[in-house]
């Protein structure tokens, strides 16, 4: 009853929206980067494959769940996402790629999760101000239905 009261405020939504699109990319980094791991690829190597995957997929759940856009997908748009995600990414891995360097005993995933968590705030505000700034407006309903 509580979660139920919580996701009625379109502020909540929209948040576990990103939440649910950040896991969702999180998820195909984290199993690309497995699989390339698996195949052979050194960790340095494998990573920039899986970002790549992964921000595809982000843009997509993101243009269409978190941040609602009206009609097509528009280049204009990919472009500044490509733009945001370039940046967060460079500070993904740049912190994934100094966990490996200052501490080589870490796990992958392990300065994967840190990396993440750190580029998750320069990625949702890009998104929001920058991406996705001319989306709709939502408007949490009154009583009779209307804003």
């Amino acid at each position: 009853m509580m979660v139920r009261r919580m996701l009625a405020d379109p502020r909540v939504r929209h948040i576990v929206h990103f939440a649910v699109a950040g896991f969702s990319a999180f998820a195909v980094d984290a199993a690309m980067l497995q699989l390339l791991l698996h195949f052979g690829l050194g960790p340095l190597v494998a990573r920039p494959f899986a970002i790549f995957t992964a921000m595809i997929v982000g843009w997509l759940i993101n243009r269409t769940w978190t941040f609602p856009m009206p009609g097509r997908p528009r280049l204009r748009e990919f472009a500044r996402y490509a733009a945001v995600a370039s940046i967060s990414s460079v500070i993904n891995y740049g912190v994934y790629a100094a966990i490996l360097i200052v501490r080589p005993q870490t796990l992958p995933f392990v300065a994967l999760v840190i990396a993440t968590a750190i580029s998750t705030i320069a990625s949702y505000s890009g998104y929001r101000f920058f991406t996705f700034r001319h989306r709709p407006k939502v408007h949490p309903a009154g009583p009779s239905g209307s804003p």
